[in-house]
């Protein structure tokens, strides 16, 4: 199966339907909210966030699905458990993503076939382009498979 790419860089806002913003946009609003105590709250998190990828509607996004492996490498790891506000930028963005695919109603509910975790992909895969530091864990993670 091919994977599905997400290209979008325009999202209608979860918060103000009426009105787009960018995912850049959207990430830097949420991302001021996240704290290193809202961070680990997203440790306990982890089993969410996999049995989320392990729904039929995740099976058709296989980049979602290794990006949630990489977020909860990301959560597991040392900088995560010793971190304190401020939060380096690129763990907030971290926090976004992982607080955004926990959501079962965003900007496109997860429940719609195959589209549902569209958005969900694309912010994710956003973060990442965003963060240098975040694509390095993803390296990490691939040279241990």
């Amino acid at each position: 199966m091919k994977p599905l790419t997400h290209r979008a860089s325009i999202i209608v806002s979860p918060f103000n339907p009426q009105k787009a913003v960018s995912i850049d946009e959207f990430i830097d609003t949420e991302s001021v909210s996240v704290t290193s105590k809202s961070l680990l709250k997203l440790v306990d998190l982890i089993p969410n966030l996999r049995a989320k990828m392990e729904t039929e509607q995740a099976k058709a996004h296989y980049d979602l699905i290794q990006g949630v492996e990489t977020l909860i490498g990301i959560l597991q790891s040392a900088e995560v458990t010793s971190c304190a506000d401020p939060l380096p930028p690129h763990l907030a963005e971290a926090g976004v993503a992982a607080y955004y695919i926990l959501k079962g109603v965003d900007i496109i509910p997860d429940s719609i076939p195959e589209i549902g975790l569209t958005d969900d992909a694309r912010i994710l895969a956003r973060v990442f382009e965003r963060n240098s530091s975040l694509r390095e864990y993803r390296i990490a993670e691939a040279l241990k498979a």
